[in-house]
């Protein structure tokens, strides 16, 4: 079949990219990955791009195809004949080496390194550590990442700050602080708590849509927000976010927004509050400005205080 690729090229050091045209003669089952070594093999061997495993379980060739983000090596190409042109474009919000050879240290494992990837061992006395296997079914799945990447690609909060440690890496984090033969978890909670780690998350649940592996990366990313509270180890700030979120709710039946800001940030956090008060000044402007601690009770206020004063009950 006839098809024609119109690939992403830039050389390094470059500021702009350009587009590369190719026209080629493929098999009806061809991949794209077929393509690109037929474009590397016989018409540019200047042409960069990554493929390891050729299988879909590396993620090395992770890549956008007519805006969809998938594996070359998997993606067949008569599913994309759907336009004139198959684009061939790097992911988004990732530095672009060559071509279509983006950084991986800065997408991904930079930030898995930060974690300490490893688990130390507890001692034993016969030297021999055993784990029930249903202890560690649900920590296999997790241990399935082959870190393609897509789920970091997914992510809804990295565009908005590449901080953040993203899907990925916290999974990791999930895998080592879940892990009950490691003799400190603690210490991989800590990590995975500091600024833009999993309080970062805004649970979309992209990430786990974009899992090939059914591994639910926002799911393990709660689980490491549950496991973090229970052994008491979180970021002040999200801390007082939580507590003044359910004292709001408990006291009024809703959110009072104003009040949460400032409680936030901390009463005597006077820098933290006032980098709050230009947003005061604009809501104030469009009247969107609520007098903290003055906020009127909904209907049925009464019946949710009664939820929360049954929940500490039986969190006592």
């Amino acid at each position: 079949m006839e098809v024609t690729f119109n690939a992403y090229r830039r050389e390094p050091g470059e500021a702009e990219y350009r587009r590369g045209v190719y026209k080629l003669d493929l098999p009806e089952d061809a991949t794209i990955m077929d393509g690109m070594l037929k474009i590397r093999d016989e018409e540019d061997p200047n042409f960069a791009f990554r493929g390891s495993c050729l299988r879909g379980y590396c993620g090395d060739c992770m890549m956008s195809i007519n805006g969809k983000n998938t594996f070359a090596c998997t993606a067949k190409v008569a599913n994309f004949m759907n336009r004139p042109e198959i684009a061939l474009r790097p992911i988004r919000m990732v530095p672009v080496i060559k071509d279509l050879v983006f950084d991986w240290d800065a997408f991904m494992w930079n930030k898995i390194k930060v974690l300490n990837p490893w688990i130390e061992p507890q001692e034993s006395t016969d030297g021999v550590r055993t784990v029930p296997d249903k202890v560690m079914a649900d920590l296999r799945n997790a241990m399935s990442c082959y870190y393609c990447g897509l789920c970091d690609e997914g992510c809804t909060v990295l565009p908005v700050d590449m901080k953040f440690l993203g899907p990925a890496a916290l999974t990791k984090a999930y895998r080592l602080a879940a892990d009950p033969r490691d003799k400190n978890p603690g210490e991989h909670l800590k990590m995975a708590q500091q600024a833009e780690g999993i309080w970062d998350c805004v649970h979309c649940y992209e990430a786990s849509e974009h899992c090939p592996r059914n591994i639910g990366p926002t799911e393990r990313i709660v689980q490491l927000r549950d496991m973090a509270f229970e052994k008491g180890i979180t970021n002040e700030r999200v801390a007082r976010h939580h507590t003044s979120f359910a004292a709001s709710v408990k006291a009024s039946g809703w959110l009072d927004e104003a009040r949460l800001a400032i409680e936030s940030e901390g009463l005597t956090n006077i820098s933290g509050l006032m980098k709050l008060l230009p947003i005061a000044a604009r809501a104030a402007i469009k009247g969107k400005a609520p007098i903290p601690y003055l906020h009127h009770k909904r209907p049925g206020a009464k019946r949710i205080t009664e939820i929360f004063e049954k929940g500490d009950e039986r969190g006592k």
